[in-house]
């Protein structure tokens, strides 16, 4: 697990899949702020078509190379060693969309609400698409998106998973 990491705990992680049940299969999947890659690396294991995997940092990205190589899964993964903001743009200029986006982002960086900010004016989920975020009780949460709305919230102590949808 590369240094200064938070994973997303197997309690969210598996509430979050049986929450999504069916909804990954043959589905194009973003991870951005993709740490260890678990979320990706899950949605590839329950038939998610391909996975873009967003880290600023080489060594996750290297780690993350490391287990869908192990996991036999290295030919459905897209790994991109940038900002997660810089690759939303870059997503957008290339008229990518996603059918699932997840996004973990570090807290207490004001990074959620520059997030939500990005995607709002770079829309790259498609029109049915879901995008999922995961974010600190006491983040700063952007709530003035125009394109998506909230459809759901789950608390799991500290943490919240908000899913949106295209308005």
């Amino acid at each position: 697990m590369p240094l200064h990491t938070r994973p997303t705990s197997n309690r969210v992680r598996k509430s979050l899949f049986s929450i999504l049940k069916d909804e990954l299969e043959d589905k194009e999947v973003l991870d951005l702020y993709a740490g260890s890659g678990s979320l990706g690396i899950e949605a590839l294991s329950v038939g998610a078509k391909s996975c873009h995997f967003v880290d600023i940092k080489k060594r996750c990205i290297e780690i993350i190379r490391q287990n869908l190589t192990n996991l036999n899964l290295l030919h459905k993964g897209i790994l991109h060693c940038k900002s997660s903001l810089k690759a939303i743009k870059d997503f957008y200029s290339e008229e990518k969309k996603f059918d699932i986006i997840f996004a973990d982002p570090p807290y207490y960086k004001d990074e959620a609400f520059k997030l939500l900010q990005t995607l709002d004016c770079y829309d790259i989920l498609s029109p049915s698409g879901l995008f999922i975020l995961q974010v600190f009780l006491k983040d700063k949460i952007f709530w003035g998106v125009k394109k998506y709305k909230l459809i759901l919230k789950k608390r799991f102590g500290q943490d919240l998973i908000l899913f949106f949808t295209h308005v």
